[in-house]
């Protein structure tokens, strides 16, 4: 089946919005928590970007966390059903059993053939 040998797209999607998300995740924590400062707090700008960036990882993360089942669920509901399978593996398992029978060409010419078709192709394509 052409289907299961390919492998899901959506694990490798999954696993980039989780990284891209933890990720970006950890580095505004890294920058907020670096560069803190009680005695001169931050700028509503700075606060605006550190705040989105965050929770657009956290959003990153959430969307990669939800793909994975919602792949696998999809995944199951692509696949024929069960009878289905099994009655083709038996259709294949008895076509594999079964010898083909070859027919030998006959390699005789019957005489006056050849002049026949070398006549009939010289007045067609006059």
């Amino acid at each position: 089946m052409a289907l299961l040998t390919q492998p899901s797209f959506t694990a490798k999607a999954s696993l980039i919005y989780i990284t891209l998300g933890a990720l970006l995740d950890v580095w505004t924590s890294v920058w907020y928590f670096s560069f803190r400062d009680p005695i001169h707090p931050m700028e509503k700008s700075t606060l605006f970007w550190l705040s989105g960036f965050f929770v657009m990882g956290l959003i990153l993360m959430l969307i990669g966390f939800l793909m994975g089942p919602l792949g696998r669920y999809a995944r199951k509901a692509e696949l024929p059903p069960t009878e289905a399978v099994n009655a083709e593996a038996n259709i294949q398992q008895a076509a594999a059993s079964t010898p083909v029978t070859v027919v030998p060409l006959a390699t005789e010419t019957v005489p006056g053939a050849g002049s026949q078709s070398q006549n009939s192709v010289g007045i067609a394509a006059r």
